[in-house]
């Protein structure tokens, strides 16, 4: 597992706990490293994702994004409270 979501990976399922029950976590796997930093990564070339960084929190509702959370962020609380509620 990549550092960054070693150091996120547990902030995210605490403030996930405590989330309403319409609201699901999706986890993709990207690869070891090497795969991840091949530039055609699927996760970094299709359109719906352009991932640079995991881990990514992206905020889906009515098949759109509506706000994501970058790698440098994404184990802040106060940003994934943030992108939750939508703000």
């Amino acid at each position: 597992m990549l550092a960054d979501c070693v150091r996120a990976e547990p902030v995210i399922y605490k403030k996930l706990k405590a989330l309403p029950d319409d609201v699901a976590l999706l986890q993709a796997y990207v690869g070891d490293r090497p795969t991840w930093r091949n530039p055609q990564h699927p996760w970094r070339v299709d359109s719906r994702f352009k991932l640079t960084g995991v881990p990514t929190l992206i905020r889906w509702e009515d098949d759109a994004v509506k706000g994501r959370l970058e790698d440098h962020e994404a184990h802040l609380e106060h940003k994934i409270d943030a992108l939750v509620a939508g703000k």
